[in-house]
């Protein structure tokens, strides 16, 4: 299959489901990528599955996935704080 008819296919396809149409395959990739560090997989893995040879690449794109683990260990940091 060539990449226009793979594009085309998935245009037709979120058309048909009433997605927004300035989804590409692109933002499947990065959203794909986010959620995995969003839930805990290793960044390391993630670059690799991504075909990043440098971990700091992926984390320079996906660091914005990280803010809610922040924010989670910082409400578990504080709660332990209150208890000690």
């Amino acid at each position: 299959m060539s990449p226009s008819t793979f594009t085309s296919t998935f245009k037709t396809i979120l058309r048909k489901h009433d997605l927004p149409e300035n989804l590409n395959i692109h933002s499947l990739r990065h959203t794909n990528a986010s959620l995995m560090i969003a839930n805990g997989t290793d960044v390391a893995t993630v670059a690799g599955l991504l075909g990043h040879s440098q971990v700091s690449t992926t984390l320079d794109i996906y660091t914005h996935c990280f803010d809610a683990n922040w924010k989670g260990t910082d409400g578990a940091l504080q709660e332990r704080l209150k208890r000690d």
